[in-house]
């Protein structure tokens, strides 16, 4: 078929469409992280971790009373435990992380996340590894290694926190993925959420204060934000090729750093640039190897 039919160019218009769904995501996520750091201001993290909770799992009541009554029993609960422990970890450590840390740096150390998860597909599920697997998690690591400069640089808790954040965020995927073998989607993202509620609210007991009508109305704004966040980053791969829309992940340090200098007067350095460059290059080969094992 010519180069010029129709169905030759609708693949390239689908993946410019992700392209555009994956920036949109960018941008939301770093409005919704600046409001989490603007609350922080006020409150304590505990209790942010447990408002997002407590509005993500009222978001998900819709699709939790279509499911049928079967599907909403777990078939692997301890690896339901799992799994909302370490959405409650995650969400703790990473919004540490936010407050502590610049946000465009914070933001390209969170990047490592699908690197993390990669690593973990081959240590935990038994996945097959290969060289380019490999090659893309070092090149990774290496933008990890220019931005936090050990050695010639004190090492903060905030990129430390950051770290820890991707790495519980990839253990988690990697639950998820094997939950998704035998329970459904809805319940493998419905029960951690819902679980995470009542942890997060015994943390909270201990730092508590009452939000005001201000604070309510963000916590509003910034699940919102949540939802339509992920929403994005959903249509971006199921519209287009991963290995072609991934590169559009730059956009989330682009963002952040636009974020950071308008709300918070902050400047990245040319360090936090080049390496978060190096994790998204990384990533972005990361996608095109998987793109390929699968086809």
């Amino acid at each position: 078929m010519s180069e010029g039919s129709p169905t030759a160019v609708l693949p390239r218009a689908e993946n410019l469409r992700g392209m555009m769904w994956l920036t949109l995501s960018g941008l939301v996520f770093s409005l919704n992280f600046s409001i989490i750091r603007m609350l922080s201001h006020d409150l304590h993290v505990f209790e942010i971790v447990f408002f997002r909770n407590l509005f993500g799992a009222i978001v998900l009541i819709p699709w939790l009373i279509k499911a049928p009554r079967a599907s909403l029993i777990p078939s692997r609960p301890v690896l339901m435990g799992a799994r909302t422990i370490l959405q409650v970890g995650a969400l703790i450590v990473w919004y540490y992380a936010l407050i502590l840390t610049p946000f465009a740096e914070a933001t390209a150390l969170i990047m490592l996340e699908p690197i993390f998860a990669a690593i973990f597909a081959v240590l935990i599920l038994g996945e097959k590894s290969s060289l380019q697997r490999w090659v893309a998690a070092g090149v990774g690591f290496g933008g990890t290694l220019i931005i936090v400069r050990p050695g010639f640089e004190v090492v903060t808790p905030g990129a430390l926190l950051a770290l820890a954040a991707a790495m519980f965020w990839a253990v988690y995927l990697i639950i998820g993925k094997v939950m998704t073998r035998t329970d459904s989607v809805t319940i493998v993202i419905a029960y951690p959420t819902a679980l995470s509620v009542p942890i997060a609210l015994v943390l909270s007991l201990y730092v508590w204060t009452w939000p005001t009508l201000e604070h309510w109305g963000w916590f509003v704004i910034s699940g919102a934000l949540a939802s339509l966040a992920n929403y994005c980053i959903t249509k971006a791969y199921q519209v287009g090729d991963a290995s072609a829309v991934s590169p559009a992940a730059f956009t989330r340090l682009l963002f952040a750093a636009l974020a950071g200098y308008v709300f918070f007067a902050e400047i990245p350095s040319v360090w936090t640039w080049i390496g978060g460059a190096a994790i998204v290059g990384a990533t972005t080969y990361l996608a095109r190897i998987e793109a390929k094992s699968a086809a």
